[in-house]
């Protein structure tokens, strides 16, 4: 039997751990807020010294003045909104096939014309030995789902590129939108000839993508990277060239270790920060991406900035050629502003693309039963694990 007056104990110790926390955290942000302030009219100063500094954090890149921000601007009378989105049935060594579905997404809405919605999806069925098994680093690997969310990505590209070509055939106002990063962070880490055959597919998808003169950008919501926030920690550290991965500043004692001066925004996201400081529809000042899968992106690195939506900040990320064009960057602040209020605080045409793509429990179930039939109609052998079967047989 439980000792609930121990418990409650503990419980009360556990609610005076949290509001020490939460004291502390709100420490750091207001000391976050401060170090941007300070560095308002010396950002170029501090973009230097990040420039010079050496760090395995990832601290986003200054291309504009800390404090600028962007009014809202005003939407188009008709504006076409592209988004398309992906989902996936992962290869199962248990089931009766090792091959993998995956789902695309559509949706073009058109504001301001009359017309309906295009939404569609188109599922892709991959089947094949050689695109089943891969060879990088010379070693012959089944696919995985690492392999299977690439691709699916790359087909999201594709797709949107598809939509946004049509709309400047048709001469439309449109912006792209796509759910996420548009940095390929899974490639990280790879093996060199698995980041070059995967980039090889995405490349061209990115170039279709400028080519159709349509800004385009990834939109993540409830972000928690923290590029902006370790600038400001670079900013704070007394080092001309700051080197964090070998910090001097770590000073040993009997009590244990000190922290250094960048310790005090520590935690700290930029999503955070930047709430103390846009207002309702603006956007940040534009910061580049330092991941180092970018630097095999030629022309088309990857931006980002910071929007408020009303209900979050947003974190939107887009190509080079947008960011330079501002134009285009106004006209994506204000379509994805738009989306957001449109969908009570997240991308209406985003959350209709999922909806066209989503592969729900009993979808997989199905496509493995028409699996199944269709190999035992044509008296092809079929074997699945014994795992597979007692999850399909009734338990006693």
């Amino acid at each position: 039997m439980l000792d609930f007056v121990s418990v409650r104990q503990q419980i009360s110790e556990m609610v005076g751990d949290h509001q020490r926390r939460e004291a502390e955290f709100a420490e750091k942000l207001r000391r976050a807020h401060q170090t941007f302030m300070q560095w308002e009219g010396a950002w170029e100063s501090l973009a230097a010294k990040v420039e010079r500094s050496r760090s395995s954090w990832l601290v986003a890149e200054l291309r504009d003045a800390l404090h600028a921000r962007s009014s809202l601007p005003a939407v188009p009378e008709q504006l076409s909104v592209a988004c398309t989105d992906g989902s996936q049935i992962f290869p199962d060594r248990h089931e009766v096939s090792s091959c993998y579905l995956i789902n695309i997404g559509a949706v073009s809405i058109h504001y301001g014309t009359g017309e309906r919605p295009v939404m569609y999806s188109r599922p892709t069925l991959v089947h094949s030995e050689r695109e089943l098994y891969r060879s990088w680093g010379g070693r012959r690997t089944f696919v995985n789902q690492d392999i299977v969310s690439i691709h699916r990505t790359w087909m999201e590209w594709v797709e949107l590129a598809e939509l946004l070509e049509q709309s400047k055939a048709e001469h439309r106002t449109c912006v792209g939108l796509w759910d996420g990063t548009l940095i390929l962070w899974s490639l990280e880490g790879k093996p060199r000839d698995f980041q070059e055959e995967a980039l090889r597919k995405f490349l061209p998808a990115l170039d279709r993508l400028k080519a159709s003169g349509r800004p385009v950008g990834g939109y993540i919501s409830y972000p928690g990277s923290r590029d902006v926030v370790n600038a400001l920690r670079i900013g704070l550290c007394p080092e001309d060239s700051p080197d964090c991965d070998r910090c001097s500043h770590f000073e040993h004692s009997e009590g244990g270790e000190a922290e250094p001066p960048c310790a005090a925004v520590e935690g700290v996201t930029d999503a955070l920060l930047f709430s103390n400081i846009l207002q309702n529809g603006e956007r940040s000042a534009l910061f580049g991406s330092r991941s180092s899968i970018l630097e095999r992106y030629g022309g088309h690195r990857i931006c980002f900035c910071y929007l408020n939506v009303g209900a979050e900040i947003a974190r939107l990320e887009f190509p080079l050629w947008v960011a330079e064009d501002p134009e285009k960057m106004d006209l994506l602040h204000a379509g994805a502003y738009d989306q957001a209020q449109k969908g009570g605080g997240y991308p209406v045409a985003l959350a209709e693309a999922h909806e066209k793509a989503v592969v729900r429990g009993g979808d997989r179930e199905l496509f493995y039963s028409l699996v199944r039939d269709a190999l035992v109609s044509h008296d092809i052998r079929i074997q699945m694990s014994r795992k597979s079967l007692k999850k399909r047989s009734i338990g006693v």
